[in-house]
Parts: structure tokens; C-alpha cells; sequence
């Protein structure tokens, strides 16, 4: 009698587990694939996540594969910036942010603001570089910023620039500009130092031209641009560089409290700098 109850015991567990419905496994999109129970990225196809691995060495992988990897590093820093010349930029997916190093006027071609200026004061520009527009903003980066913005009314109103005249190349582009040609040579220790940073060197030579990209291999920021044209030569240097800046988009605040001139009531606008 107890092996009959047993054996019911069994079948009766057996029941329940058939009836269980299988577990349904969602495919990975490419360009991710499954590995274990995650969808990852496998660029030198060895069956580990990439993310597991450190940086690909140079000779390891393909030049492509390499610029890859810098790729989705670039993707995973949660945005970053720099300094290039006297600007700093902030780079986020396909929206940057320049922030002038000092405020200045730029013409438009309707009124802006309540003082109607056709010279409105500007300190930041906003690109958006998939439909390539540009806005530009007077923030008041600084105190004395903050009192022209608030003083010539131009608190959180967009002001149209164009794109063409202000944007300029950032690492991303670069990078995007060649990750699919194989690089004619990668060094690790080409150019070996940038800003006191070990970067990977990757050479690309075009009849009657060389590019040389300067990256940061953990990061995927190109530091360095060379740009050598028969012999004339063009150097993009990139300082300062910070991760994890979030997005580069203008965020709304309230406006100040405009200041007044204590002896007439009047507001204070600072005297215009010469341009």
C-alpha cells in the first residue's frame, strides 16, 4: 500500500510539472546576442559579454571591431564634455551643448525678447545633430551674465542660430566617421601620451592624406585628432575631458530677481563689452 502511494505521489508531481508552461525566451535584437540567460554584445565572437572583458588590445580584434567597442563605450558614459579651444562642450546622444566661454551678441532676424534687440546677448548653444538645428539661450553662466540675461528680458527664450557656423566637430563625429574602414595601423602606445593619458593610436592614410585618432580605450573619447593633408597639418585637441555629464538640453528655471540700481529704481543692465 505504501509503494502504490509513492508511485501516485510520483505521477502526480510528474502531472503538475508537465503541466507548467515552458518558459518563453525572448530573442536578442541584433546587434546583441545571447549568452547565459543576457543579451549582450560578443564583437570577437569568444561566447563572453564584452562587457565582462577589459578594453580589446590592438592584434586581439579587427581595427572595426575595436572602433566598436568604443562606440558602445561612448553610449554607456551617460554623456561627457569638453574643453575645445576656449568652449566647453557637453556631448549626449545626438544633442550638444557649447557653452562660450564669454557671452557675447549674435544677430537675428526677428526681435527677441521684451526690449525687441535684434543683437541679443547669447552664452549657450544647443545642437540637435540629427536635424541639424540650433538654438542658442542666455543662461547667465556666471553673475554677471545672469544680470544682462535677466536685465534685456532674455530669460528662457530661444534665440534661432545657424547650424553650419557654430557647430563644430566633436569626438563622437570623428569616431563615427571612420568606425567602419579599417584602420591602416593601431598602436597602443602611438602617440603615447595625451594630456598625461595612455590612448590607443589609430592610423588611417588615404592617398595624400592621414588621419590619426587619439583614444581613450576605456572610454571611447578620442582626445586627439592629426589631420596631415600634403603635408598641411590640422590638430583638433580635446581637454578636459569629464563622463557622466547627463543630458545636453536647456533646462527651464525660474528667472532671477532683477537687480536695481539702488539711487534710481532703474534696473542693472551692464554697460555692452566691445565685441
Amino acid at each position: 500500500m505504501k509503494k502504490l502511494i509513492i508511485l501516485a505521489s510520483v505521477l502526480a508531481i510528474l502531472l503538475l510539472v508537465g503541466c507548467v508552461p515552458p518558459e518563453v525566451v525572448v530573442p536578442c535584437n541584433a546587434p546583441y546576442v545571447q549568452i547565459g540567460d543576457r543579451c549582450c554584445m560578443d564583437l570577437n565572437t569568444n561566447g563572453i559579454c564584452d562587457s565582462d572583458e577589459g578594453p580589446f588590445k590592438p592584434g586581439e580584434v579587427p581595427g572595426t571591431v575595436l572602433m566598436k567597442q568604443y562606440e558602445m563605450a561612448l553610449v554607456a558614459l551617460g554623456g561627457y564634455s569638453y574643453k575645445y579651444k576656449e568652449d566647453t562642450f557637453k556631448v549626449s546622444g545626438t544633442n550638444v551643448k557649447k557653452e562660450l566661454v564669454r557671452q557675447t551678441k549674435t544677430p537675428s532676424e526677428a526681435p527677441v525678447g521684451p526690449k525687441k534687440t535684434m543683437m541679443p546677448w547669447i552664452d549657450v548653444i544647443y545642437f540637435d545633430t540629427t536635424t541639424k538645428n540650433a538654438a542658442a539661450f542666455c543662461e547667465g553662466l556666471d553673475d554677471r551674465g545672469e544680470r544682462i540675461c535677466s536685465g534685456f528680458g532674455l530669460w528662457d527664450i530661444a534665440i534661432p542660430v545657424d547650424y553650419d557656423k557654430h557647430y563644430q566637430k566633436t569626438p563622437t563625429d570623428w569616431l563615427m566617421e571612420f568606425i567602419d574602414i579599417e584602420p591602416t595601423e593601431v598602436k597602443a602606445d602611438y602617440r603615447y601620451e595625451v594630456s598625461g593619458l595612455e590612448v590607443t593610436g589609430l592610423l588611417f592614410v588615404e592617398e595624400g592624406k592621414i588621419t590619426i585618432l587619439d583614444i581613450d580605450p576605456n572610454t571611447g573619447v578620442i582626445w586627439r585628432v592629426t589631420v596631415d593633408e600634403d603635408g598641411y597639418v590640422e590638430e583638433y585637441q580635446y581637454a578636459d575631458v569629464q563622463t557622466g555629464t547627463g543630458p545636453a538640453i536647456h533646462e527651464f528655471k525660474t528667472e532671477p530677481e532683477k537687480p536695481v540700481l539702488s539711487e534710481t529704481g532703474d534696473q542693472a543692465v551692464p554697460e555692452p563689452v566691445a565685441e
